[in-house]
């Protein structure tokens, strides 16, 4: 691959972990709460890419493969094509795997086969973490309840 650092990564929720998430957890007041602190953090930009444009909350998972705990680690803002590179699977299956590659080349200054390559070895890895029932932990949350709105993410 051309470069070292990746900006833009895939972020593939394994099939065992679908609709298992924090805005299934907490209420949609919470939720919005929550979205909105990290726009504001984030001066209203997408934290990839730097583009101003409508913003989504994006929630970062640690997989701990000894426990099998599905952690959160803490939620971004994103652009709507960040976003959709991060959940490369379901962009796939909505036609927007084209508009993912482009991007992903953009954004990390790959090739198409970088990419590829890149993009293979998410699946990889989201296969293998796919076979395992997770336990969902968002204490990441707890910390954060009773804090200012510039804290939360």
């Amino acid at each position: 691959m051309q470069s070292n650092k990746i900006e833009l990564t895939i972020e593939l929720v394994p099939s065992t972990c679908w609709y298992s998430n924090v805005r299934s957890e907490v209420s949609k007041k919470k939720w919005d709460s929550i979205r909105k602190a990290c726009y504001k953090k984030a001066n209203y930009m997408c934290e990839i890419c730097g583009k101003r444009e409508e913003l989504q909350a994006h929630e970062i998972w640690h997989y701990d493969e000894d426990s099998k705990r599905q952690i959160l680690q803490g939620i971004i803002s994103l652009c709507p094509k960040c976003h959709m590179c991060k959940h490369w699977g379901l962009s796939s299956l909505r036609g927007k795997e084209e508009a993912c590659i482009q991007h992903m080349m953009k954004v990390n200054g790959w090739s198409k086969e970088d990419v590829l390559l890149y993009v293979e070895s998410a699946f990889e890895q989201w296969s293998r973490r796919s076979q395992h029932k997770w336990d969902l932990d968002i204490s990441w949350l707890d910390g954060d309840q009773n804090t200012q709105e510039k804290d939360i993410c």
